[in-house]
């Protein structure tokens, strides 16, 4: 997706359609599903709310677009847009408190997993959050 705004020169304000993005695509990666173009669409559309279930980054590093409608998207522009979405908030607005995770990140209770696969390497991961004291292991001597 990057490397389309690149050689494209997208700047902020313009609107590109999804249908650009897959021809692109399937012109310089042909080998990409639908499926795939459209889930990068959806974790890196700020205010997609489904984003939340493709490992978004909190660093920014996914917050590439503004979805204005299902096939239209313009860059995400910070000060501008709302805050771009990263967990799920209750229903009350509040957002559940983070868990702590490997490595000093956190999580939230509401995260979603795009594949099974994210969510094995995520519990192998963070053991401790199954239950307290898994994850230390000692070697027999």
């Amino acid at each position: 997706m990057k490397d389309f705004v690149t050689k494209h020169n997208i700047i902020a304000g313009q609107i590109i359609s999804r249908d650009q993005v897959v021809s692109w695509f399937r012109e310089n990666y042909p080998k990409i599903k639908l499926g795939t173009i459209s889930a990068h669409f959806l974790k890196m559309s700020t205010n997609a709310p489904s984003r939340i279930h493709y490992s978004v980054s909190p660093t920014g590093d996914d917050d590439l677009f503004y979805q204005i409608d299902g096939s239209h998207f313009r860059l995400y522009e910070k000060g501008n847009d709302p805050l771009p979405i990263y967990i799920k908030s209750s229903p009350g607005g509040v957002i559940d408190p983070p868990i702590p995770v490997e490595g000093g990140e956190e999580l939230s209770e509401q995260t979603g997993f795009a594949y099974e696969s994210d969510l094995r390497d995520f519990l192998a991961k963070n053991l401790t959050l199954i239950e307290a004291g898994y994850g230390y292991f000692k070697m027999k001597e």
